[in-house]
């Protein structure tokens, strides 16, 4: 989840993920779930609000979860 420290925006490095050798979790680029600007707080559509999404290592298609819902391509 990235987040805004008063300068600039700090996105967290990719995660391996442990029981998913070949996935890798992502910061999605949103502020804690929340899409950047606007006038009022909007759920990303991206990573249904939770801030990471996983990223297919070969592949590099981008998905709520290791095989589930795909949101992209990275």
């Amino acid at each position: 989840m990235s987040w805004w420290n008063g300068d600039k925006i700090i996105k967290y490095e990719p995660q391996q993920c442990r029981n998913f050798p070949n996935w890798e979790l992502i910061d999605c680029g949103c502020c804690n779930g929340i899409e950047w600007g606007g006038e009022y707080p909007i759920e990303c559509k991206t990573c249904g609000g939770n801030g990471w999404i996983y990223r297919h290592k070969i592949f590099g298609v981008l998905a709520l979860y290791p095989g589930g819902p795909f949101v992209g391509r990275g």
